[in-house]
């Protein structure tokens, strides 16, 4: 999954320096590292120091305290966050100002609008996440968010959100009740939970291009 948005980050920009928003243990920076990225991270949780422990600087908890100069990155990511946060097109201001001009902001959040969130109805997963969902995006409200924050939307695509078949199982107890703790109890002493599988229906993938700040903001057509 990582690979697959990096691939698409590096068809828009040359590497350089990448800061990754709510980046936990640091897989995607690990992975970009070995691309040759200069990396940076900014998490909350207990999970960086997992980050620190890989040799990866962890500059802040979130994109407004990240102790990094403006105008001096080259990519900012944000990986399953924006839903998470109370103010999401004041965090990709904030990202837009750590970014050089033509820097690129890539980000994925599930897509509230697509046939599983609307088959799912008020049980669509987005909506039952323990309240750790703020957030819903649409296409449309993906594209409004990128303009107010001044960030020029070059694409916008559906993605496959990759996990273990265990993961799921378990994510299946979560959201579903009796008949999901029951997949998850006929799955999870398989050696198949270990099994990586790519779910479509899920995520939104979108990349912009940050405009000089005060430049207008031109639409730009999807890939």
């Amino acid at each position: 999954m990582y690979s697959r948005h990096l691939a698409r980050i590096e068809a828009q920009i040359d590497r350089g320096r990448v800061l990754d928003v709510g980046c936990a243990t640091g897989d995607f920076l690990v992975m970009a590292r070995a691309r040759g990225w200069t990396v940076f991270g900014a998490d909350p949780s207990a999970a960086r120091s997992q980050l620190e422990a890989r040799g990866i600087p962890l500059v802040g908890t979130t994109v407004r305290n990240a102790d990094v100069a403006e105008r001096s990155l080259d990519a900012i990511t944000f990986w399953d966050v924006l839903e998470h946060v109370t103010d999401p097109v004041a965090d990709l201001v904030h990202a837009r100002r750590l970014l050089r001009p033509g820097g690129v902001l890539a980000l994925t959040v599930p897509d509230s609008a697509n046939v599983v969130a609307r088959v799912s109805g008020r049980r669509w997963f987005g909506y039952k996440t323990a309240g750790e969902h703020l957030q819903f995006f649409t296409d449309a409200s993906l594209r409004l968010a990128f303009e107010k924050a001044g960030v020029a939307m070059h694409t916008r695509r559906p993605t496959a959100w990759t996990c273990s078949l265990g993961f799921l199982a378990d994510r299946s107890r979560l959201y579903l009740g009796t008949p999901g703790r029951l997949v998850y109890a006929a799955v999870s002493g398989l050696h198949l939970s270990a099994a990586v599988i790519d779910m479509p229906q899920i995520n939104q993938f979108a990349l912009g291009v940050a405009v000089e700040i005060g430049s207008p903001v031109t639409p730009a057509a999807l890939q």
